[in-house]
């Protein structure tokens, strides 16, 4: 039986491991539910409970805005919310630890520099890797002003870039630096014969072609690279070795490249980015009696979040880790963090019944530039003015601070 504070008087330790929107959303609604003041109690009476954050960062980092972040650096910079700053995150029974998860056993989390953490509950949220510049190395404020003040300078000095990779993150990046910089020579290479994979329509994206067309990126579709010089630090990653690099310190640029394609055209550029997609983190996870709960799409959850195996019921995940969604969606990893801290916190104060989340069809949402965007809900595409009402100039950033409420303190919620 899990500890609760019904069933036990010993202090009960739930660790989140990552931060973020999946993370970070989590935090808050276990403060909600387990250390926020009620109001109309005669007492102020909480439960016994030590909350552990891990994550490799100081604070949050608004994610969505990183491509504009890339060549707007004084925007960039407002994307990092340092958790110092949370004020609801200084409470003495929160702790938030810097650190690198390296591995994560069914009673202990362990981090790179030798520590560990055991827990009574688990939620793992530790999301996906990219490689740099869009997957960051770094894990201060500080140190995130430096890096994106490097990208910039590289694509600043570029009179040509390369995009390689017509995913959601090529797209944006590839919109920003022609909305930015129009003068530059701006072009996106993508292997399939439209851009944008996953389950959207062919219609949507040639609404996206149209767009990035008329913003003035060459597109160069149905053409794989199929060699680079000089190649950048990703084209060389071993992904199968454990003592393998985080890939966000692994970078995938490349000055004055030449990519050779499939049909033996020859593309130069003053600067090359890959946009090639994402690393799971599913060799930190070490289940024995759940071996096969990471699935291609990640780790396989039920519908209360806990991860899918009878063995581990104190043990839940959430965000891009696990297998919730096929398209990995800032929204979607913070509805299911809501629901696995709701679960936990029910566990923890000896409610019986779960909550189970309810499944979203999928969407994407791309911001091409700060004038264009276009968006798929379901099966439906929805038309330009429609979209503009959920477009922010901001890219959502003080949406995200708000919801999170990371610059106010979370009100109490009953359980009951």
């Amino acid at each position: 039986m899990s500890p609760s504070v019904t069933s036990a008087s010993s202090i009960v330790r739930i660790v989140v491991a990552g931060g973020n929107y999946a993370g970070l959303n989590a935090m808050q609604h276990l403060y909600s539910s387990l250390l926020a003041v009620d109001p109309k109690a005669a007492t102020n009476q909480r439960p016994n409970v030590e909350i552990t954050l891990i994550d490799r960062r100081d604070g949050f980092i608004h994610c969505i805005g990183l491509t504009r972040g890339l060549t707007e650096p004084e925007f960039g910079a407002d994307l990092w919310v340092p958790y110092s700053t949370v004020p609801w995150l200084q409470h003495p029974s929160i702790r938030i630890v810097s650190g690198t998860v390296t591995e994560m056993t069914p009673d202990k989390v362990h981090l790179s520099n030798g520590d560990s953490y055991g827990f009574d509950y688990l939620l793992v949220a530790l999301g996906l890797s990219r490689f740099a510049p869009i997957g960051l190395r770094s894990s201060t404020k500080a140190e995130y002003v430096e890096e994106i003040a490097e990208s910039y300078a590289k694509i600043h000095a570029a009179q040509s870039v390369a995009i390689v990779g017509g995913g959601a993150v090529g797209l944006e990046l590839a919109a920003d630096i022609k909305s930015d910089f129009p003068e530059k020579q701006v072009t996106l290479i993508h292997s399939r014969s439209l851009p944008v994979p996953g389950p959207f329509k062919d219609e949507f994206r040639n609404i996206v072609v149209d767009i990035m067309q008329d913003i003035g990126v060459d597109l160069v579709l149905g053409e794989r690279v199929i060699a680079q010089t000089p190649e950048s630090g990703d084209m060389s990653y071993d992904r199968t070795l454990k003592s393998s690099p985080e890939p966000e310190l692994v970078g995938t640029m490349s000055t004055n490249a030449e990519l050779t394609l499939a049909s033996g055209r020859v593309i130069r550029a003053d600067l090359a980015i890959r946009c090639l997609g994402t690393l799971d983190k599913r060799r930190v996870l070490q289940l024995p009696l759940a071996s096969d709960v990471f699935g291609a799409d990640g780790i396989a959850v039920k519908d209360t979040m806990q991860i899918d195996s009878e063995h581990y019921s104190n043990i839940y995940a959430c965000g891009d880790i696990c297998s919730r969604a096929l398209v990995k969606l800032a929204g979607v990893g913070m509805y299911g963090a809501y629901i696995a801290a709701r679960n936990i916190s029910r566990a923890v104060l000896g409610l019986e019944k779960l909550e189970e989340g309810i499944r979203y069809p999928s969407q994407l949402m791309l911001l091409l530039g700060k004038d264009h965007f276009a968006l798929q809900l379901g099966d439906e595409i929805w038309e330009k003015e429609r979209t503009r009402e959920h477009v922010h100039k901001d890219m959502g950033l003080l949406k995200c601070v708000e919801v999170m409420s990371l610059h106010k303190e979370p009100e109490y919620v009953s359980l009951d």
